[in-house]
Parts: structure tokens; C-alpha cells; sequence
């Protein structure tokens, strides 16, 4: 007959192995729990965004909705003769905003303008600037009316460009005062 002895340390043996499955599957479970929890969290965080984005949403369509009414009270029906005299104002018509934009565009430093005039036929600036201590004041002034007639914003409506005059001020002001001539194609 054959006795076991030291059972105690297998059965211990096999209490610590129970043991660290317990431990492990309480672990697992606890983390599986928070990603649970945490994945509801998350998704509760992403319905209430969703939920104001969309009330944010119906508030800018009800102020399109309230604008394209304001809109649709005020429409007027436009007639034939008032589209056909439109359209003969606006022929030959000089978008005055596109050629004022290249004007300032291209203005140097510390140059500016005074006064436009239009006669039909010819647009003339004149304005002033200060006189710069190389005293290329000329150059600059050149410059200037080449960059105008490279733009097409201007020279689509003027054919050339040139210095009618450009005068010093005064010698204590130390200003030159310009004027330039713009001929309409």
C-alpha cells in the first residue's frame, strides 16, 4: 500500500491556481465592465454633441426660413421695358469699382490721391506724395502708370496712360503734386 504524504502542498498547489483564476477573471471582467462603461460614456458624449449641432442647425435654417420670407414679401415683378433699359444703361458703363481698386492697387508708398475726374473720353488723378530722398520721385510716378496699364482692370476701359504734370509743392512741404491722364479706348 502506498501512502501519499505531503498532500497539503499539492491541494495548496492547487488553491493558489484557483486562486489566480479568480483574481484573472475578476480583472477581465472589471476591465471589460470599464470599457463597457467607458464605450457609454462615449457614445452619451457623442448623441448630446449630435443633438446640438442639430438644434444649432434648425436655429440657421429658421433664420433662412425668416430672411426668405422678409424676401419673398418684398418681390416685385420686373416688367420687360425695365430689363431692356437696364440693359442699355449698363452697356459702355464703367465699373468704376474695379478701376478705383487698380488705382489704389498700384499707388506707391506714401503717395495719394486728391481727385478724379471723367469726361467721357478721359479720366485724369491727381494727387500727391512725398518726395523721397533719392529724389526718384519720376521713376516712381513711371512705374505707376506702367503698372496701371498692365492691369487689365484698367486697361480694359483706358488705352494708355500718361504724366501730365508732376510739380514740387513747396520746398518746406517737401510733396510733389501729380497729374495723370487716362485716354477711354
Amino acid at each position: 500500500m502506498r501512502y501519499e504524504i505531503n498532500m497539503i502542498r499539492s491541494v495548496r498547489e492547487m488553491e493558489r491556481r484557483a486562486q489566480q483564476r479568480r483574481v484573472f477573471s475578476l480583472a477581465l471582467s472589471a476591465i471589460a465592465i470599464g470599457l463597457l462603461a467607458l464605450s457609454f460614456f462615449y457614445a452619451t458624449l457623442q448623441v448630446l454633441t449630435m443633438e446640438s449641432v442639430l438644434r444649432q442647425e434648425k436655429n440657421k435654417l429658421k433664420l433662412v426660413e425668416n430672411e426668405y420670407e422678409q424676401y419673398q414679401e418684398t418681390q416685385q415683378i420686373v416688367e420687360k421695358d425695365d430689363v431692356e433699359l437696364l440693359d442699355k444703361l449698363q452697356n459702355g458703363k464703367v465699373f468704376w469699382t474695379r478701376i478705383l481698386a487698380a488705382v489704389a492697387h498700384y499707388l506707391p508708398d506714401n503717395y495719394w490721391t486728391t481727385e478724379f475726374s471723367f469726361n467721357s473720353e478721359v479720366l485724369n488723378i491727381k494727387g500727391e506724395g512725398y518726395i523721397s530722398r533719392s529724389q526718384d520721385q519720376l521713376v516712381v510716378l513711371d512705374k505707376y502708370i506702367r503698372s496701371l496699364e498692365n492691369d487689365p482692370r484698367f486697361s480694359s476701359v483706358f488705352k494708355s496712360a500718361s504724366l501730365v504734370s508732376a510739380e514740387r509743392s513747396s520746398k518746406e512741404d517737401n510733396k510733389i503734386a501729380f497729374n495723370i491722364s487716362a485716354e477711354r479706348r
